[in-house]
């Protein structure tokens, strides 16, 4: 039976991994430069073999195309932080839009919206 990781590990793990695909995620999407995309957040396996890397477009439009460049380039960036992690295993990643993000956002800005009519 595999042994239950600590929550601290997990998250310095989570951490390391949103600073580094941060890092890679702006490189890796050339063509969508001014899509403006961020990793907002990162779900690790209880076992920290797989990670979903959620990110969020400011231009909403080019969130889709951003999405897709990532999906085509995940080999490469895989290997740069299989290269540069220290760590093993180091989590296969996946990418996906984040939707909670998206909506936090649209809250956020219907308060800033009523509070500038009060």
């Amino acid at each position: 039976m595999m042994s239950e990781r600590s929550p601290h590990r997990v998250e310095r793990v989570t951490q390391l991994l949103k600073e580094e695909v941060g890092k890679l995620v702006f490189d890796a999407v050339e063509d969508h430069k001014d899509a403006f995309l961020t990793v907002t957040r990162i779900e690790l396996s209880r076992d920290l073999a797989h990670a979903t890397v959620f990110v969020s477009a400011l231009v909403k439009e080019k969130e889709a195309g951003a999405l897709a460049e990532l999906k085509r380039t995940i080999g490469t960036i895989q290997y740069a932080l299989n290269r540069t992690l220290r760590m093993r295993p180091v989590p296969k990643i996946t990418f996906a839009i984040d939707k909670a993000y998206t909506a936090e956002t649209k809250v956020y800005e219907i308060l800033s919206r009523h509070d500038e009519t009060s």
